[in-house]
This record gives structure tokens, sequence and C-alpha cells, in this order.
């Protein structure tokens, strides 16, 4: 019936029939729109903002890094999906080979000298780095260059500065068009020019003279590592900034289950008697208050009067405390990107396949920050300045070298499981035999001449072992016990 006054209405009328026509696609449009964007009584109070990342993040920064600091000094649950995080990130280090031997030799002994303070190596700084981009959601390492009277390898050392030393309030617009945005300052094309830092952490007990003034520092100087998760992003934000309101809502529950347990535990017993001087055990008087204490001691027997009574408190059970518990600790998990598992230890409720599959899971997001993140914002960027400072000052001939980064290796669950399907990989040439043996943290050249040089000892002593006949050997018996085991559960 529409479509023919429709019809008619733009035979009359082409000009109303377009408006109606329009009208009609619009009324559709609405129709067919995502509930999420509705507006009603299930949405009212439903308030979201369309800001920049930039206008978002600059006026929760500093609460988000100090209450996820405060968080991780008294809370176990978030001092531990740190720890376990950073852990399984950076491990004992995040390892450089360099195709060329003597830039090898050069770069192992510079990593034992790199950090200015002298305390870390190199991978004791990647750690360091890495909790503090977790924690305080970005971490600056200013690149120090040092005199050639100074001793070292190659005349460069590394300062890990907290995201405090650089001045979140200098923001302003510059006449060559480029412009100062929470202490960073980008030129007209929106490239990093450099950063406003101040000399001493602002929140320091004995505060440098001066070190609420910042200066500018080139950006060829300092690394500036967080994630980046929207376009324009110039600041981080810290890993428990979606955990933190439950992680403090489960500490105010827990301390008001405590309270209410210990004011129960306060009341024993409650005596009805008309004697005010009526005991039940042991009575006393404190000196200072007069009050009345009295004792009740295990085995005793107490014969009352008639006309009294005794009852004795019994505490209510928390129902239902310990699946809010575990459903709030889930939800932390979440949020802070580590499984339940790994936050609490709690293994009660999981087999082989689920754990499995929980691990996969979250090694997906760590080997996503390691590749993404931690390894082109840091360690690309420190073996690029290490390379160039070698080379200006005559250590090295070139600069062009092959450089390959080994996370630390990851342990399976079920390692002969696991093995047996690397072996596997290898054997049938789907996986280079270089890339198992560097996902276990070792170098292939070092290792290949490690096993060359216990063959050439096995030889010499007349006994022969051929390692990759008793690797497949042992992967097929492997494949078979499983087969039978699952064949006879079935």
């Amino acid at each position: 019936m529409a479509s023919i006054i429709d019809s008619i209405i733009g035979y009359v009328s082409p000009e109303a029939g377009l408006k109606r026509a329009r009208a009609r696609a619009a009324m559709n449009l609405v129709q067919r729109s995502y509930d999420g964007a509705k507006t009603g009584r299930r949405t009212n109070g439903w308030t979201s903002g369309g800001n920049s990342a930039n206008a978002e993040i600059t006026p929760a920064l500093t609460l988000l890094r100090n209450r996820s600091r405060d968080l991780i000094r008294n809370n176990p649950y978030a001092k531990k999906a740190i720890s376990t995080y950073v852990s399984n990130a950076v491990g004992t280090g995040i390892i450089a080979k360099i195709d060329n031997s003597q830039t090898q030799k050069l770069w192992e002994k510079w990593i034992k000298e790199c950090d200015a303070d002298g305390q870390h190596d190199f991978y004791g700084l990647q750690s360091l780095a890495a909790n503090t981009i977790k924690e305080s959601g970005e971490v600056l390492i200013r690149l120090r260059y040092r005199l050639p009277a100074d001793g070292l390898s190659v005349p460069l050392q590394l300062q890990v500065l907290e995201p405090d030393y650089l001045d979140n309030l200098k923001t302003e617009t510059l006449r060559n068009g480029g412009w100062i945005q929470n202490g960073i300052q980008f030129d007209p094309l929106g490239r990093r020019e450099g950063y406003w830092l101040f000399k001493s952490h602002p929140g320091e007990i004995s505060p440098i003279l001066n070190s609420l003034v910042s200066v500018f520092i080139p950006a060829t100087d300092v690394l500036h590592i967080y994630e980046k998760t929207r376009p324009g992003q110039s600041r981080g934000v810290p890993m428990l900034a979606a955990s933190m309101l439950k992680m403090r809502d489960l500490d105010d529950y827990e301390e008001a289950e405590l309270v209410r347990k210990g004011i129960e535990a306060c009341f024993a017993a409650f005596v009805t008697t008309g004697d005010e001087s009526a005991t039940m055990g042991e009575s006393s008087t404190e000196s200072d208050t007069s009050r009345r204490l009295e004792t009740l001691s295990a085995g005793m027997i107490q014969y009352l009067k008639p006309g009294e009574d005794v009852s004795f408190g019994a505490p209510n059970a928390s129902n239902g405390y310990n699946e809010y518990i575990r459903t709030q600790l889930h939800a932390i998990a979440a949020g802070a990107g580590i499984t339940y598992e790994q936050l609490t230890g709690d293994l009660s409720q999981v087999n082989y396949s689920s754990i499995r599959a929980g691990t996969l899971e979250h090694r997906r997001s760590v080997e996503q920050f390691q590749w993404l993140t931690f390894i082109p914002m840091l360690c690309d960027a420190v073996m690029k300045a290490w390379l160039n400072t070698a080379q200006i000052s005559g250590k090295i001939k070139k600069t062009d070298v092959q450089v390959r980064w080994t996370p630390p290796r990851w342990d399976w669950v079920d390692p002969v499981r696991d093995m047996t399907g690397e072996l596997l990989e290898v054997a049938a040439g789907f996986k280079p035999w270089g890339e198992a043996v560097r996902g276990r943290g070792y170098s292939p050249d070092e290792n290949i001449a490690e096993i060359s040089a216990e063959q050439e000892k096995f030889r010499k002593a007349g006994i022969e072992i051929k390692i990759n006949d008793l690797a497949l050997g042992a992967a097929s018996s492997s494949v078979q016990n499983a087969n039978q085991n699952q064949s006879s559960s079935n």
C-alpha cells in the first residue's frame, strides 16, 4: 500500500516524492542500527565521549600511574600480575645474535658495562624497563654518550628513567607550526623532535635545585617505549588500568568480611540472669577501666542456678564468599592480560588441555608485546645507537650487520608431548632446525659447535651416538604410546 501511495505522490509532485523516499530510507536506517548505539531506558546514564587517545589519557595518566604503583606495593594480586607478565616477556633477557663474530664479541663485552648506574647488565635493564612499562605505562631510556677516557668498550651507556621525568604539563603550539604535547615536542610534520625532561624525579625526597624546570633533550638521545593501542597515541597507560577498580573493591570486600568476623568472634557467650554479680568463669577487673573480665577454659563445667541461661555466639557462614572472590579474580586477570591460574596459582579447576589452551592464548599476547613493542622500540633502537657509536669510535668498520633477537624459551606443561610435536615438525621439514633451537634460547651456531665437539670426543673414545636417530625414535615411540592411551580411554 505504501509503495502505491509513494508512486502516486511521486507522479503528482516529484519533489514531495523524493522527500518521502528519503524519510523512509532514514527510518529503515534507524531500525537497522546497532543496539549498542540506541538510546532509551536501558542506556540511560551510559555516557561516552569521542575524544582522541591523548585527550583521554592526559588528565588521567598521573593518577593512574600513582594508583598502579600503590596497588603493586600493597595488593598481592597486582604484584603477581606484573611479575608474571614481565618474567614471561623478558625472563633472563632477550638475546642478540650478530652475524659478525668480531661485532658479537664487542657487543657481549659492552652489555656488561652499559648501565649508567653501574648495577645491571643489558638484560637487567630489559627487565627493569619492561617492569616500568607495565607498572607505569611507559619508560624512558636516555642514551648517555661517554668520553674515550671513561674506558668503555663502546662510549655509550643507558639510563632508565620513569615517565615522571617527562614534563606532562608542557603543552603549547610552536611558531614553526610544530607543537609540544605532554612534554613531547613534534615538528610540523608530526615527527618527534625531542622531550622536555626534568633533571631529577619530581617526587624525589631531596630534590636537586631547579629539578622542577624541564629541559629539552633531542629525540635522538631518548627512547620512549610504550604500547600504542590507538592511532596518534603519544603516552602509555599502565597495564592494570582496567583492573584497578575491581582490585580496590576486592580489597574493601575482604576487609569488610574480616571486620565482620572479628566482631562476631568478640562475643563468646551471652548469659541470661537476674544476678548482676553472677559469673560464668574466672573473673577479674581491669585496673584502668574497672570493667569486669571473665575467662572460659577448655573442659570447664559450670552449674547454673534456676532461671539462668547461657547461649554461645555462632558466627554466620559467609555464603558465596569463595564464588564471589573467584569471579572477581577472573575479571582482574582478564584485565591484566594473564590467566586466572597465573594470577592466583590455583590449579584445582584445570586439566592438561584447559591449562594448555589458556597458556597458549597468554603466550600470543606476550609475543605480541615482545615483537611489536619491546624489541623494535627498545632492543632494535639500542642496537642501532650502539652500532653507530661503535663505528664512530673506530671499534667496528661497518654497521650493516644482521641482528637476530631471541626471547627466552617457553617451558611447556608436558615437555614430552610438545618436544615430540616439535621433533616431528623438524623431521617433516615444516620447521627449520635453527628456529627450533632459537625458540629454546640457544644459538644454532654455538649449538652446532658444541655438538660437533662432543661427538668428536665420543668418536675418540670409541662411542657412537646418532642424536637424530635417537630423537626421531623417541618421538615415534611417544606418538605410539599416546595413541594407545587414547584408544584405551575411548
